[in-house]
């Protein structure tokens, strides 16, 4: 009876340890066939020159994994892999963004993967060789101050506002596509002063300007005489008229100045036998003509250094004059009026 019990128990234990055997097998079968899935690390990524794609802990079965790189549309890759897969591919054009394509294919679908993107452009490299100068000619006693835009390199001038003086210019010079002045500034900005023409009458001009001669002005003196025998007065009436002058300092030359005219009378006494008598005719005769009251006109140039060398002037000078041509005067009416008596006589 003892031994089918034990015959029992030996096959209870047979059947425990498959059952367990069983399940660690199991077990051991879903630890590995999960441990692939979750090692898969696909990592792609874009600067602005490059594409990087690397994959790694993949299965290496038979059945291979698949992979395909477009790069603007461009297929670039297309290759099987086994557990790891890196590359690089250079983007082209640096300044200009790039669409990208990377697609996976693994065996079984789970662990397919796309990835899609574009790549940012590279920052254009700019060469600071840009260059700019300008000049401000002086002015002098004939021309204004000038402004003068010098050469430029990899620039450009733009429009000054002043190019002549006496003015305030600014003008700007703007670097080329790429380039930059030497500071890292795209523009440039020149401001400053040009100087007007110097002034002729200070320094430095003036010692340069020689100033002709002045000319002698011009005084004409009129003297007019007339004796009043009811009077017994005589009246010098003098007129002066002084031209002179001036200088115009643009052309340095000396021109005329309008004529001053002033004018002065003197009157004297005179004696009665400087009047001519007036006979009374006979009876019957003809009545000679009543005689004419004397007059005198004279008329000079008088320089003005002679007058200033003498001491004398207009005024002083006519009254002696007129006495002079006054007496000159008497002395042909007398001679005529005793040629007239003496004929009478006869």
């Amino acid at each position: 009876m003892a031994t089918p019990r034990r015959a029992t128990i030996n096959v209870t234990r047979i059947l425990t340890v498959a059952l367990a055997t069983g399940i660690l097998a199991a077990g051991a079968s879903a630890v590995t066939a999960s441990s692939p899935a979750s090692a898969h690390t696909p990592e792609v990524s874009a600067t602005c020159s490059t594409l990087t794609v690397a994959l790694s802990n993949y299965s290496d079965d038979d059945d291979p994994n698949t992979i395909t790189v477009s790069i603007d549309s461009e297929t670039v890759e297309e290759a099987r892999f086994g557990a790891t897969f890196d590359a690089t591919y250079p983007l082209g054009d640096t300044t200009a963004a790039h669409d990208y394509l990377v697609t996976i294919d693994a065996p079984g679908g789970d662990y397919d993967r796309e990835f899609a993107g574009s790549s940012v452009p590279c920052e254009a490299e700019v060469a600071t060789d840009a260059s700019a100068a300008l000049a401000v000619t002086p002015a002098t006693c004939d021309t204004s101050g000038t402004l003068v835009l010098g050469e430029s390199r990899n620039a450009s001038w733009g429009e000054p506002t002043a190019t002549t003086g006496p003015a305030r210019y600014s003008v700007t010079a703007t670097a080329d596509e790429d380039h930059a002045f030497a500071d890292g500034t795209l523009t440039k900005t020149f401001t400053g002063a040009i100087e007007g023409r110097l002034d002729p009458a200070e320094a430095p001009c003036a010692s340069l300007v020689v100033v002709p001669e002045r000319p002698v002005p011009t005084v004409v003196v009129t003297d007019e005489t007339a004796v009043d025998c009811g009077a017994l007065t005589q009246t010098t009436t003098t007129t002066t008229t002084t031209t002179g002058w001036r200088l115009d300092e643009t052309a340095n030359v000396w021109v005329r100045t309008p004529a001053v005219v002033t004018t002065t009378s003197a009157t004297l006494p005179v004696a009665a036998t400087e009047c001519p008598t007036v006979e009374t005719p006979p009876t019957g005769s003809a009545t000679p003509p009543a005689p004419s009251t004397p007059t005198g006109v004279t008329s000079r140039e008088v320089p003005v250094e002679a007058l200033a060398s003498t001491g004398s002037d207009a005024g002083a000078v006519a009254p002696i004059g007129a006495a002079l041509l006054f007496a000159g005067v008497l002395l042909a009416l007398g001679r005529r009026l005793a040629g007239a008596r003496a004929a009478h006589r006869e």
